[in-house]
């Protein structure tokens, strides 16, 4: 695929995932028209700043399937310290981001373990998830292997911008939450 259609695609895929939480709090809430438009109107902003956003895009396939894999266990770690240890999602998702903001100091020199931070960090978001909605620990390796794979996608897209990571790990509970209700 060229690199402008993965970009244009993970860009789609990152904003409707966006659309669809923001907007799923606020008609929560309230049910107005006048909030799709302000929705609407946020998109069109967010859209042309894209435009001028440069493309950013590398192909390394080992980095992209350990990432994947790098989320899968940031989401499983994650689940492990909120649910079965009992330390809430806000503490265990802070104290794994801790953790792993100092793999690269290991050893600075190696491009992959740069990668680790983010990846899971990202995954530690899905494991914030209510136990209502994940389960048992199938639902959190979907999740985060979903989310991994979004992650993989979108690295050319929003790279350095707020919010990213969250939204994907949003986007992997969402697409593993779908799948389960549609085929089990």
């Amino acid at each position: 695929m060229k690199p402008r259609i993965i970009r244009g695609t993970s860009f789609l895929v990152i904003v409707i995932l966006h659309m669809v939480f923001i907007a799923s709090i606020l008609f929560e809430k309230i049910n107005t028209t006048p909030i799709l438009v302000i929705m609407c109107m946020i998109s069109v902003f967010v859209t042309l700043a894209y435009v001028k956003v440069p493309l950013r895009h590398d192909t390394h396939f080992m980095d992209d399937f350990s990432v994947v894999l790098l989320v899968a266990l940031g989401a499983a770690i994650s689940y492990y310290f909120n649910i079965q240890l009992g330390l809430g999602p806000v503490l265990s998702v802070g104290l794994i981001g801790t953790v792993a903001s100092f793999v690269p100091k290991i050893n600075k020199k190696s491009e992959r373990l740069q990668l680790v931070p983010g990846s899971i960090y990202c995954g530690s978001f899905i494991g914030m998830t209510k136990p209502s909605i994940a389960t048992d620990w199938h639902f959190v390796l979907l999740a985060g292997t979903l989310a991994g794979i979004l992650l993989v996608f979108s690295k050319g897209v929003f790279h350095g911008m707020g919010g990213k990571l969250g939204t994907i790990a949003f986007g992997g509970v969402a697409l593993a939450s779908l799948f389960l209700f549609l085929f089990f």
